[in-house]
């Protein structure tokens, strides 16, 4: 399976990492000689400043900003990164991949899942470049699930309480032998008090 056509490949197992927790998975790629011994989970990282972060009610309804990083070691060919809301709707973030932010827990959640419906149209491999890709999470503390076609409404705010924030990148990679998955999230506790 090649990832690049550029160089000599080696063979490294795809890890998925889900809420910094790491799952091996017996899918293989080859990726250029620099990534010897890298696993996917190695190369392209998502990170939070914080361990948690704690706001108050007052200060999520005025608007609070999360900042987070994804990190790609080196370059890696011959990816397919995928929006992850429901109408193909949502581009990509800087770097060329498209993160998936979400805020959930104790009955509550909010993401822009349902941005309205857009073309599903396949898109071209591209190479996503090394480089330290700096994004931020913005949220009014309310439910929400996007404006959808019919410009949803937010819904109640959350409560007081310990939530989680997820971000999640998915896609593809194209390999001789056809295109493997990749998933890669991580995620950091978010504390709302009165």
């Amino acid at each position: 399976m090649t990832i690049s056509s550029r160089g000599t490949a080696v063979k490294i197992v795809l890890a998925i990492v889900i809420t910094g927790c790491s799952r091996k998975s017996t899918d293989t790629f080859d990726l250029p000689e620099t990534a010897k011994n890298r696993t996917i989970d190695n190369i392209i990282s998502i990170e939070f400043s914080k361990k948690a972060y704690h706001f108050s009610l007052a200060e999520v309804s005025k608007g609070i900003t999360i900042d987070y990083t994804i990190r790609v070691k080196q370059d890696i060919y011959n990816v397919i990164p995928r929006p992850q809301d429901d109408g193909f709707v949502s581009g990509p973030g800087p770097g060329g991949l498209f993160p998936f932010e979400k805020i959930s827990g104790n009955g509550q959640s909010y993401s822009l899942r349902d941005l309205g419906l857009g073309p599903q149209n396949e898109k071209p491999a591209r190479t996503i470049k090394k480089g330290v890709y700096a994004i931020s999470f913005e949220w009014e503390g309310h439910n929400w699930t996007g404006s959808s076609d019919f410009d949803n409404p937010k819904g109640d705010p959350f409560p007081p309480g310990r939530y989680i924030l997820t971000i999640r990148i998915v896609g593809e990679v194209e390999t001789a032998q056809g295109k493997k998955p990749y998933d890669i999230a991580n995620s950091v506790e978010v504390i709302l008090v009165p």
